[in-house]
């Protein structure tokens, strides 16, 4: 196994729509993964545009940006745009890569053949989505 691949099947271990999936499981979706490098000050993702690919951060570091201010930096090791993989909505933020960086890529293509070709994935997935739905809720209902 290249350490590329070892590297995101770890980095996926942490993200949670993958955390319960089994090792091997995680293996199947870092092969589906594309490496990409990007220069600084290239755009990601852009806040309303549908988009249908989740990043991991392998080298580097971007910036989370909503109306033109700065939400957040990520580094190696984060990830975003996980629920773009599920739903095809609009992106709530823009993401700028603010040094050079290293991403793994999955797109909506690769996920489903992942999905096919993996039923664990889409259990662990499952099981991510309900407890996500379950925190929301309660959050609603301590607002009330």
């Amino acid at each position: 196994m290249d350490p590329t691949t070892t590297e995101l099947k770890s980095r996926l271990a942490e993200v949670p729509l993958f955390a319960r999936c089994a090792t091997g499981d995680l293996l199947v979706v870092a092969q589906r993964c594309e490496v990409r490098t990007y220069p600084a000050g290239t755009q990601l993702t852009r806040a309303g545009e549908h988009g249908d690919e989740f990043f991991v951060l392998l080298d580097g570091k971007v910036e989370v940006r909503r109306d033109g201010l700065a939400l957040s930096q990520l580094a190696a090791g984060d990830h975003f745009g996980e629920l773009a993989l599920l739903d095809p909505a609009p992106r709530n933020a823009d993401v700028v890569t603010t040094s050079e960086v290293t991403v793994g890529v999955l797109d909506r293509a690769r996920f489903r053949l992942v999905i096919d070709a993996v039923p664990g994935v889409a259990e662990a997935m499952l099981s991510f989505l309900a407890r996500r739905l379950r925190e929301e809720s309660a959050a609603v209902d301590r607002d009330v």
